[in-house]
């Protein structure tokens, strides 16, 4: 029995141990790649402290692993208290139209598009961008055409083909490679009821190495500088593939002068989203300063790895 109590107390050591490590590498994220890495996974992190707290009392391990638990989750806190400047307001007084907004990764690797189309179909919107398209997912979208008469795909065999769909005009379509990276990004130009809507859909580079997490920075920038310099209002929403816990995404919202439209949900993640350990938020919707969010909601399942988001706004 007191063995088993020896060897307890050891795994909780090397619990303590490994989330020093990671707490380390979370605090470090807006230095860049790989720690960065480590700060998506907030969530995951704050479990194992919890269940950690839980063993050090357990097998009444005071002392040093008390110290080691307070180190990892003043760590763990470091990143929200580098300067990243503040994040426009989302507005609370709008009486313009509204706007809904859905963005899809639909996966590339899909070759049923029957759960897609259902949920396009219970929750219309007034533009959906879509990420993963494949020219067999163009062809398929085209059952949508009575609910969004207008679209554009840029379709691929890899998972950064890319459209858009639209039940209002859509004067201008272009496909911008801002990283320069091959992987096209859609600005598209809408006609909203004689208002003019800029939206500009993303899915840049999964950051897994350093060289594609620079790529997809750069992608997000040039996003960013476009949407700032826009003379009409603007949408950013896609695939970001960056949470909303890592430095980077506050920063993207302060150089875009937008906000995030899930800014007050706290777990809301969007890809592996029924295995927690693996489940994040990356793909979402920026809204224009002021815009006020009427609803923001992750749908269900889509018969793709990430869920779909649709959110509803009105101007000022």
């Amino acid at each position: 029995m007191r063995m088993a109590s020896v060897d307890a107390r050891r795994w909780v050591d090397a619990g303590l141990v490994a989330l020093c490590i990671v707490s380390l590498a979370v605090a470090l994220a807006p230095v860049g790649w790989p720690f960065e890495l480590f700060a998506h996974f907030r969530w995951q992190v704050a479990a194992g402290t919890a269940v950690l707290v839980a063993l050090v009392f357990a097998t009444r391990r005071h002392g040093r692993a008390t110290t080691l638990l307070l180190l990892a989750i003043a760590l763990q806190a470091a990143p929200l208290l580098w300067p990243a400047g503040a994040a426009p307001r989302l507005g609370r007084d709008c009486d313009g139209p509204e706007l809904r907004v859905a963005t899809v990764n639909l996966w590339y690797r899909s070759r049923d598009a029957t759960h897609a189309l259902a949920w396009l179909a219970a929750h219309p919107a007034d533009v959906v961008v879509l990420q993963e398209v494949t020219p067999e997912w163009a062809a398929a979208m085209s059952a949508t055409a009575d609910l969004y008469p207008h679209r554009a795909t840029h379709p691929r065999q890899d998972p950064y083909g890319i459209g858009v769909l639209s039940r209002w005009p859509l004067e201008r379509v272009e496909y911008v490679d801002f990283a320069q990276d091959g992987l096209p990004s859609v600005v598209a130009t809408l006609d909203v009821d004689g208002r003019k809507v800029q939206v500009i859909g993303l899915h840049t580079a999964w950051p897994v190495f350093k060289d594609l997490q620079v790529a997809r920075d750069r992608a997000l920038t040039g996003a960013a500088a476009l949407a700032r310099a826009a003379t009409v209002p603007t949408v950013i929403a896609g695939d970001f593939n960056l949470t909303p816990y890592a430095p980077r995404f506050r920063r993207l919202e302060r150089e875009a002068g937008m906000r995030d439209a899930f800014a007050s949900v706290w777990w809301r993640p969007t890809w592996q989203a029924a295995f927690w350990p693996l489940a994040l938020p990356i793909d979402h919707v920026l809204v224009p300063a002021g815009a006020c969010v009427q609803e923001a909601a992750i749908g269900g399942d889509v018969g793709s790895d990430h869920r779909p988001v649709v959110v509803a706004l009105r101007w000022p």
